[in-house]
C-alpha cells in the first residue's frame, strides 16, 4: 500500500507541474542567444591520443582556434583547488587509480594524460588560455556536498571577461550558483540516468526536469538518445534552449537538429 502510495503521489506532482508549466505559471527564462550560437566542443576539441588529450588546455586551444564553443568538466582537488577533469578517479587518463578529490592540485599536475606532455589543469589556467576568444560552458561535477567547489566557480566565472555558462546535473549545484552568482547562465543537464546509483524516483524526477523550481535553469541540455522527449518539449515552450549531447557524427547531428537548439559535439561532429 505505502509503495502505491508514493507512486500515486510521484504522478500526481508530475501530473501537476506539466501543467503548470504549460500553462506558464513561473517566471519565463531570459537565454542570452550566445548560448546556441555555436557548436559546443565537449572537452574541448580532442585527440584520440597524447597529443591533446579530453579537458587538457591543447584540447581548448585547438576548440578556440577553430571558433568552437568549449565544455569542460570541473571537480575539486584534495586542497579545494577546482581542477578541470571529468572522471571521479584519474585511471582512464593517466593510469593510476586514484580519486581525484584524494590529491593535491600539485600532486594531480604531476600525473601525464595520456603519457604526453599534457597535464591536469585548473580552471583558473583554462580561463587564463580561453580568455573570452569563445563562450565556454562548466559543468560542476559534485554529486555530494555543494558550496565550496561551486563557490569558487561563481568566483571565478563572475570574474571572467568573457561569455561563461555552468552546467550540472545536480539542481542543488545550480541552485547555490544562482543564489552565489546569479548572473551567470545555468543549463540543467539530464538523461534516463540508467545504472546511475539513484533511487527509482529520483530518476524520475531528474529525468522528468520536475526539480528544475531549484535549479531555475536558463536552458537545458539533455542526452541526444533520449530526444524526442516531452519534457524537454514542454521546457522549449517555454523558451528555455535546449542543446543535445553528445553528439558524435553526421548522422547523429542531423537528427539532433530536428529537436535541439545547440549541440555539444565530439572531434567527429565538429566539422560537420
Amino acid at each position: 500500500m505505502r509503495k502505491q502510495l508514493a507512486a500515486l503521489a510521484v504522478l500526481a506532482l508530475v501530473l501537476l507541474a506539466a501543467v503548470a508549466y504549460a500553462a506558464r505559471l513561473f517566471p519565463e527564462p531570459d537565454a542570452p542567444p550566445w548560448l546556441t550560437a555555436r557548436k559546443i566542443a565537449h572537452r574541448g576539441l580532442w585527440t584520440a591520443g597524447p597529443l591533446a588529450p579530453e579537458n587538457s588546455l591543447a584540447a581548448f586551444e585547438r576548440a578556440a582556434d577553430a571558433g568552437h564553443a568549449i565544455e569542460l568538466d570541473v571537480r575539486s582537488s584534495v586542497d579545494g583547488v577546482t581542477v578541470v577533469f571529468h572522471d571521479e578517479d584519474t585511471s582512464r587518463l593517466t593510469g593510476e587509480p586514484v580519486p581525484v578529490d584524494a590529491l593535491t592540485v600539485s600532486e594531480l599536475q604531476q600525473l601525464s594524460l595520456f603519457g604526453g606532455d599534457e597535464r591536469m589543469p585548473t580552471l583558473a589556467e583554462a580561463l587564463e588560455l580561453i580568455d573570452g576568444r569563445v563562450p565556454v560552458f562548466v559543468e560542476i561535477k559534485n554529486p555530494g556536498d555543494v558550496g565550496a567547489l561551486e563557490d569558487d566557480v561563481a568566483e571565478q566565472l563572475s570574474a571572467y571577461e568573457g561569455e561563461a555558462a555552468v552546467m550540472s546535473f545536480n539542481p542543488f549545484s545550480l541552485a547555490r550558483m544562482a543564489e552565489v552568482a546569479p548572473e551567470v547562465p545555468r543549463g540543467q543537464l539530464a538523461s534516463a540516468f540508467e545504472g546511475e546509483d539513484l533511487a527509482w524516483y529520483e530518476k524520475l524526477l531528474l529525468r522528468k526536469l520536475l526539480l528544475n523550481f531549484t535549479s531555475t535553469p536558463d536552458f537545458i541540455a539533455y542526452d541526444i538518445e533520449e530526444l524526442p522527449s516531452p519534457f524537454t518539449t514542454v521546457q522549449r515552450w517555454r523558451g528555455r534552449p535546449l542543446l543535445g549531447w553528445t553528439i558524435t557524427d553526421a548522422d547523429e547531428l542531423a537528427r539532433a537538429e530536428a529537436y535541439a537548439d545547440g549541440f555539444i559535439c565530439d572531434p567527429g561532429a565538429l566539422e560537420q
